[in-house]
């Protein structure tokens, strides 16, 4: 995490899920209630060395390394939070101060802190212990939410692989030596990383899917789930069969391990220089990349989870419980746990960071190691992950694009920079301006009557026959479109960089202010195709409209 994340949250200001806590020389007692409520509720980030109104107060200097030590040591006694909790605070060194930063996660389980059961509610910490009702809801929330924490009754420590637990703390001790969890016994650690847990409801204990997926034999994991399974491929050479395939069916810690080895054996290392570290980008992306893959899985599906590459791209397609459909827009969104204490253990590894690290890095260190290259991410049922490699934009035509949708001249700077930020499917390849003009017609239309606030016409010309048959159809978009669609593509096409309403206006040659934001701007929003820069102050003159992640992905046909 750096300083402009910790600006972002700062920003955002305290609510839900955020909370500011001045903390000079010491641990404030009121922390340790927002961690507890934080995990009780939906996770959250705490700030510690900002004040309630957003002020960076900062850690005085010298005192970090004693509040990271009382923070930990609380975090793991169950005399403080119990079931104990594995947090590691973060410092970010900013312009005014020092900040330590918490990363809650929403847990599996019912958490107290001093043996008071707190809950968040908008920007508050609410002591629930003796609301009854309150209680069991919480308790079948979390017992209905996260699949990892279902307990098995007949679940024996003997089905585990106890190699698991030495190979587990090898990796623990490599990346932190002073891990709580390398000083315990094996089954210890599964208590304390909340792998073991009882249903205080129906009385039930015992160890969870989570601690057979991480540490069971395949035998074991296997009979839990019978239809799990990875499949890792590659199609470049022939594109009849696979050119070599990796099928997985066994604990997470080799899964990991294999899925990288399998990424190392078939892309090529490119190193980088960030400050005066040399770091391997390939690392670097799937690392992340895959750490999701494991983190985020919905372990109950039938589906398998595939990670195919082609010459084009790596796409990772994951089974996945959504909390929204659409593409995700790596500079907004709200990271959200799916398997919480399988996350625990990955951190433990350092194998994967904060939540929401894992888009943020990929979209970092991706244009590094594909020039330009914009990775896609895509919540849904299942869950997909495009990672390019290679790059082509928009941009590329931009001439094309501006003469085909005869926008004037003084518009094709704006389009040039904007179309070059707008990344077309790797699938593509070196396609033609024709060929993309009859990939692109078939998807407007598929898209757009399904968009019903679009009102797009359905009788829009979308066969590659019938297309061929419009005058000068690949040279003079108006032709080709009809008026409904041209008006929405232009939109589109010039949010791609953030424009004004004026703007807009002027190189449409559009005379109607309120038509022109009614009949286009208000579906185009409605849809979530595009957004405005200022939402808050929506009739400022110098609000800009911006085009969205799946505006983008509208707009190039994905």
């Amino acid at each position: 995490m750096i300083e402009e994340q910790v600006n972002q949250i700062i920003e955002q200001g305290e609510g839900l899920r955020i909370e500011f806590k001045e903390a000079r020389n010491s641990v404030p007692s009121s922390v340790y209630e927002t961690v507890v409520s934080f995990s009780n509720t939906d996770g959250g980030t705490i700030l510690l060395g900002v004040a309630d109104d957003g002020t960076v107060s900062g850690i005085e200097p010298g005192a970090e390394a004693k509040l990271q030590k009382d923070l930990i040591t609380a975090l793991n006694s169950k005399d403080c939070i119990n079931p104990p909790l594995y947090v590691q605070p973060i410092s970010v060194q900013h312009t005014d101060g020092l900040v330590l930063v918490l990363q809650i996660q929403a847990s599996s389980q019912v958490h107290d802190h001093a043996g008071k059961i707190y809950s968040r509610e908008f920007e508050t910490d609410l002591n629930i212990t003796e609301n009854q009702q309150r209680i069991s809801d919480l308790y079948l929330r979390k017992r209905n939410f996260f699949s990892e924490s279902q307990i098995y009754p007949f679940l024996n420590f003997s089905d585990f692989d106890e190699s698991l637990f030495e190979k587990a703390r090898q990796i623990i001790r490599n990346y932190r030596s002073d891990h709580p969890w390398l000083l315990v016994s094996d089954e210890q650690m599964l208590r304390d990383s909340s792998l073991w847990r009882k249903d205080f409801q129906t009385n039930q204990e015992g160890y969870t899917l989570a601690a057979a997926l991480i540490f069971g034999k395949q035998t074991t994991i296997q009979s839990i789930l019978p239809a799990y399974k990875v499949e890792a491929m590659v199609r470049i050479k022939d594109q009849d069969r696979w050119d070599d395939r990796l099928t997985l069916r066994k604990n997470l810690i080799d899964s990991y391990l294999e899925l990288k080895g399998f990424i190392n054996k078939h892309l090529p290392e490119k190193f980088y220089l960030e400050g005066d570290q040399r770091i391997d980008l390939r690392d670097k992306i799937f690392r992340e990349v895959i750490g999701n893959v494991i983190v985020h899985r919905e372990y109950t599906s039938a589906l398998s989870t595939d990670l195919i590459i082609t010459a084009a791209d790596v796409i990772v397609i994951n089974p996945n419980k959504p909390l929204f459909h659409g593409p995700i827009d790596a500079a907004s969104f709200n990271p959200f746990p799916k398997n919480p204490n399988i996350r625990k253990f990955f951190t433990a590894f350092g194998w994967t960071d904060e939540i929401g690290s894992g888009i943020r890095n990929t979209c970092k260190y991706l244009p590094l190691y594909v020039p330009n290259a914009v990775p896609v991410f895509i919540e849904n049922e299942p869950f997909k992950t495009i990672i390019p490699l290679n790059r082509k934009t928009l941009g590329d035509f931009a001439e094309e694009w501006q003469k085909w949708l005869e926008l004037p001249e003084a518009s094709l700077p704006h389009l040039q920079k904007g179309l070059a930020k707008t990344a077309l499917p790797s699938s593509l390849g070196d396609i033609s301006w024709e060929d993309l003009i009859l990939y692109l017609i078939p998807g407007w239309r598929a898209k757009g009557v399904k968009l019903e606030e679009l009102k797009v016409p359905k009788s829009q010309v979308f066969d590659t026959y019938k297309i061929k048959k419009v005058s000068s159809w690949s040279e003079n978009g108006v032709n080709l479109l009809q008026k409904k669609y041209w008006y929405l593509i232009s939109v589109l096409s010039l949010a791609t960089e953030p424009v004004t309403l004026k703007e807009m206006l002027t190189f449409l040659n559009y005379k109607n202010r309120t038509t022109f934001t009614e009949n286009y701007l208000k579906p185009l929003r409605q849809t979530g195709l595009i957004k405005m820069t200022n939402p808050e102050k929506p009739t400022d003159p110098e609000n800009k409209y911006v085009i969205t992640e799946a505006g983008k992905l509208f707009l190039t046909g994905n």
